[in-house]
């Protein structure tokens, strides 16, 4: 019952960093699963944290959609790129990516990934122009709402906020195959990539971006947990309930450290915090 309970408690502190960060929840369960409590099975680790992982995004995407921050067309196509991303890296990891020792290695590389992203987001003001939004939207809320102008097999485009966006369909799909097939295959949510390609390749609007990112790493984790459950993978659901109850717990309570010690300090903990457990794993 001791496990149980340090997992509840380990969970809290996902949800607390996840709620308040916005990054790393599948690390830090995966930390968790390999050297807080000791789980040797690489497979059983991957499921269980994308188990972890995928209880922020359940529990966001609704929200989001009711703030009208969610582009479905387009978290649709990133999702259906990432149902076979999903599948391929699930069933490659399951036969090839078994030993522990590996697994971490490459686990490792990816937190020190993680971590870099970390640090340049404690830099970058794209925040504040996400907030000047919100608070341009409180003023204005018919302006919120998403609208397809137009869509075809070459280009979507869509308005918003009175401007124009447009993108290529096959862009998205591709993108959300290949974030699968890694995020998948590491046991991990991929939003750290996603959010990246949607700003910067394909020009959407920071605000938009958390929201539809949620809603299609939310269909890459169902599909990739329920084809790892299906190849055989072992779950600990005794210890996984008691760590997902501390993560909700976590969650709510995630927003007042956030107030409380500022998320600029936050984020500079998690990104050395990560950069340890990275070096750690790798060296």
């Amino acid at each position: 019952m001791m496990m149980e309970i340090l997992g509840f408690l380990w969970g809290i502190v996902i949800g607390l960093v996840f709620s308040s960060v916005g990054a790393a929840g599948a690390i830090l369960a995966g930390f968790g699963h390999i050297t807080l409590f000791g789980f040797t099975n690489a497979n059983s680790i991957k499921v269980m944290n994308q188990i972890v992982a995928g209880v922020s995004p359940f529990v966001s995407v609704p929200k989001y959609w009711r703030q009208g921050r969610v582009i479905f067309i387009l978290g649709g196509l990133l999702g259906a790129g990432s149902v076979l991303g999903a599948l391929v890296g699930s069933t490659l990891s399951y036969k090839y990516l078994i030993g522990l020792k590996e697994y971490k290695f490459l686990f490792g590389l990816f937190t020190l990934l993680v971590a870099v992203k970390i640090f340049y987001d404690v830099f970058h003001k794209e925040k504040e122009k996400v907030r000047d939004l919100d608070q341009k939207i409180k003023e204005n809320p018919e302006l919120r709402k998403v609208r397809v102008v137009s869509r075809s097999i070459r280009e979507i485009r869509f308005a918003f906020l009175g401007e124009e966006y447009s993108f290529n369909p096959f862009a998205p799909f591709i993108a959300g195959f290949v974030v699968a097939v890694i995020s998948s295959a590491l046991g991990v949510g991929g939003g750290f990539l996603l959010v990246p390609f949607m700003v910067s390749v394909l020009k959407i609007p920071m605000y938009l971006v958390p929201g539809t990112s949620a809603f299609s790493i939310l269909i890459t984790l169902i599909v990739s947990v329920a084809n790892y459950l299906k190849l055989g993978a072992k779950v600990e659901w005794s210890f996984l309930i008691f760590e997902i109850a501390g993560v909700i717990v976590g969650s709510y309570l995630g927003p007042y450290l956030s107030h409380l010690l500022g998320e600029r300090k936050l984020r500079i903990a998690l990104g050395l915090t990560l950069v340890f457990i990275g070096l750690n794993y790798t060296l």
